[in-house]
């Protein structure tokens, strides 16, 4: 934007170690501007806009449409020295703007004029006072956005790179004590500019710059440095990008800091306004050049990719702390009748909504806590497929995440009562098997249900390749879970109470609701009644070697483990951080003197009476161990719980 002299052999300003570093053997007459244009044999130019944006608007026009050369895929790379505010920045500092501001186009007032419960003198055009917009007409191109792709890209190819500290700007910043920022060595950042041609000072218009970027971005930006020309340079580019002449969506805009924008304790803004810049500036000068020049070979050495595809940094991942998985929902996330992802959302809370088009729904997320929630869908077909694709998902860190599978389920009443909560230790699968009706198997037969690839009952032994039938769980984190939370109050209804009185001859099943340990069996088919409850029981104890008892029956988890066991055999996920609550909406079969059928279509009909107390357990028991383990990251994260 400026230079001081000659743009070669004396005090440089920001063109002239460009000149004297880079073969820029190529000139080009350009009485449209300051200077002339140089250009190397790559194709790396460099042109002086003069200082305010004016001149930056009239010299960055003219250049765009200079019939002699062809921008409509070249990078813009806007870098200079500026002002910085030392809430945020140190001297030497360099900050990748993600936006610019301009900061003439406003009403001013004489602050000694203005009503006393203004901040200072500075209103929106259309405005009526600072801080207001939407009242009358404005402008267009007051903020300018730019490609956060790119901008993230030139910060991570920039960000170790050493900056000059000397030691005048040591003693400089010394004097900013309460400001913790101003007083580091100089570093690479990602921070936004205003930019306007009156070079203000002080703090209490370093306070409206604050104030004014985040106006007109809605709180996006964050003021770090201010320059004289940058949104007089963005207007050009952006008017030549909507005619053609260039692609908008490559300019990056690079400052680095000569001064402060304020004083600091103890002086006045006029000191500010005149004081000298340590060693004439030229450490950020010099940073300018380096980051710059970096970014700029970067392209040119890598021009076969770049001048078809705009680089980007790889998204940083959102490191996740922990995943509730749920398998269904009604109708809405929040505000109507509750599934078992509703409660979540609503309580926890998980309050951001995350697209998930190859899931069953979109996932919520509590960031501040690092807590995720799925919805699979039902079955162990879509619970496999939305967890692979949630853990292939590239936005998301899940290699140190809890997973809590929390939902309701069917029990068999021999071990528990409805409302009760049960962590399961081993998940077995009910589908993969043989199956025969039971009025065509053998009379000494108990089940019509064989282990794959055998034909005989009693089962024989457990095949050495299981396919994915029985998982068992970390015993340790179980029983930590169990523990820490089996004193959970879990509400009583009439309903529920009557329910189980018909159980007769079932001592658990008639408790009031309780928290237990209880192993599962997982199955597609929603079976029901006596003679399949046997079953259950007997394929668990078999497919367990009699280590686990079926107590829950639901339609997912095995689908879910086979897919966590994949991503953990890729590294994705820790398959020993997994965690599985099942509540009781319904018992498994039918009480004494009712039928199969007459159960099963009773509760069709009338629905489950512990429907909504089995949600509402489902969250307080899951709620308080995904509470514990976020709430204790720093010991959890790389220690996982014991007993």
């Amino acid at each position: 934007m400026f230079e001081m002299g000659e743009v070669t052999g004396d005090r440089p300003g920001e063109l002239q170690f460009w000149v004297e570093r880079e073969n820029l053997s190529n000139i080009y007459d350009f009485p449209m501007g300051q200077t002339d244009l140089r250009m190397s044999d790559d194709g790396l130019m460099v042109a002086l806009t003069g200082g305010g944006v004016t001149h930056a608007a009239t010299t960055i026009a003219a250049l765009g449409l200079d019939p002699r050369f062809d921008f409509s895929e070249t990078y813009w790379i806007i870098a200079g020295i500026a002002g910085t505010d030392p809430l945020d920045a140190s001297l030497g500092t360099a900050a990748w703007a993600k936006w610019v501001v301009d900061g003439d186009l406003l009403y001013e007032l004489d602050a000694r004029e203005i009503p006393d419960d203004w901040p200072y003198g500075m209103i929106p055009l259309g405005g009526y006072e600072p801080n207001q917009l939407d009242t009358g007409w404005t402008v267009d191109n007051i903020a300018f956005q730019l490609n956060e792709g790119l901008v993230n890209w030139a910060y991570s190819l920039t960000k170790d790179m050493a900056i000059e500290d000397t030691p005048a700007m040591k003693e400089f910043r010394s004097q900013f004590k309460g400001y913790p920022n101003a007083m580091t060595p100089p570093r690479v950042m990602i921070g936004d500019s205003l930019s306007s041609s009156t070079y203000f000072h002080g703090e209490k218009l370093n306070q409206w710059a604050n104030d004014w970027m985040k106006l007109h971005t809605d709180g996006q930006a964050e003021f770090v440095m201010t320059n004289m020309e940058d949104s007089g340079t963005l207007t050009a580019l952006r008017r030549l990008s909507d005619a053609g002449h260039v692609d908008f969506e490559r300019v990056l805009v690079l400052r680095t800091a000569s001064n402060f924008s304020m004083q600091p304790p103890g002086k006045d803004a006029t000191w500010s306004a005149t004081a000298a810049y340590p060693d004439n500036g030229r450490p950020a000068l010099e940073a300018a050049y380096q980051l710059g020049s970096k970014v700029a070979h970067e392209l040119i050495d890598n021009w076969t990719v770049f001048k078809n595809r705009i680089p980007k940094a790889p998204t940083p991942k959102e490191k996740i702390k922990a995943v509730v998985v749920t398998m269904f929902e009604l109708g809405e996330d929040t505000g109507d009748r509750p599934a078992e992802f509703q409660n979540w959302v609503e309580r926890f809370p998980l309050e951001s909504r995350i697209s998930f088009p190859q899931g069953y729904r979109d996932l919520r997320y509590n960031q501040e806590s690092g807590v995720l929630g799925i919805v699979t869908g039902i079955g162990t077909f879509r619970s496999a497929s939305s967890i692979m694709a949630l853990g292939m998902d590239p936005r998301f860190d899940l290699s140190e995440a809890y997973f809590l599978v929390a939902g309701i389920a069917g029990v068999d009443p021999a071990d528990m009562s409805l409302g009760s909560a049960a962590w399961a230790e081993w998940l077995i699968d009910g589908d993969l098997s043989h199956e025969i009706d039971p009025r065509e198997i053998p009379e000494d037969w108990k089940f019509g249900y064989m282990p794959l690839r055998s034909a005989e009952y009693p089962w024989g032994p457990i095949p050495a390749n299981d396919e994915g039938v029985r998982y068992r769980l970390n015993p340790e984190l179980v029983e930590w879970a169990y523990q820490l939370t089996k004193d959970v109050p879990i509400k009583d209804t009439p309903a529920m109470k009557a329910m189980r009185e018909k159980y007769t001859g079932y001592a658990n099943a008639q408790k009031p609701p309780f928290v237990l340990k209880g192993d599962q069996l997982a199955a597609m088919t929603f079976w029901h009644g006596t003679l399949m409850n046997d079953w259950a029981n007997e394929w668990v104890d078999y497919w367990t070697e009699g280590q686990g008892n079926f107590v829950t029956s639901a339609m997912e988890e095995t689908g879910t483990m086979q897919s966590l066991t994949f991503l953990a055999n890729a590294g994705k996920v820790d398959i020993e951080r997994v965690l599985v609550l099942r509540t009781a909406s319904n018992f498994s079969m039918q009480p004494p003197g009712v039928s199969a059928a007459d159960n099963l279509s009773g509760e069709k009909k009338g629905g489950y009476s512990a429907f909504i107390p089995s949600l509402e357990a489902a969250y307080d028991v899951g709620s308080l161990v995904i509470r514990e383990i976020v709430g204790n990251w720093e010991t959890y994260r790389e220690n996982l719980p014991k007993p």
